[in-house]
């Protein structure tokens, strides 16, 4: 028996608001460069008001973080992003699925 794995792609955040990909999506992790303020990184399923499917809270310091997630994140509409450039300079989201694949 063979197990296939998905095609993960990469996405690029760097605005505050933001649908990373349309359709049913999995997320399989982030990294994060935050700031030196505390903020939220939110990943919503479908728009700025959609069901909050993961949300961290990134330290005051600016660092890099890194968050792989045990099992995906199912976003059954879109593959939504929100965080403040205050507090995060941008985001890489690994994701499979969605209308691009």
């Amino acid at each position: 028996m063979t197990i296939q794995s998905p095609n993960i792609a990469s996405s690029y955040v760097d605005t505050e608001g933001t649908t990373v990909q349309v359709g049913r999506t999995r997320v399989y992790g982030v990294y994060l460069d935050s700031l030196g303020v505390a903020g939220d990184f939110v990943i919503r399923d479908g728009s700025s008001t959609g069901t909050i499917r993961f949300k961290v809270k990134t330290p005051a310091v600016a660092e890099s973080i890194t968050i792989n997630f045990p099992q995906p994140i199912l976003c059954k509409d879109k593959l939504y992003t929100a965080f403040t450039t205050e507090q995060v300079l941008c985001a890489t989201v690994f994701h499979s699925g969605g209308d691009s694949n």
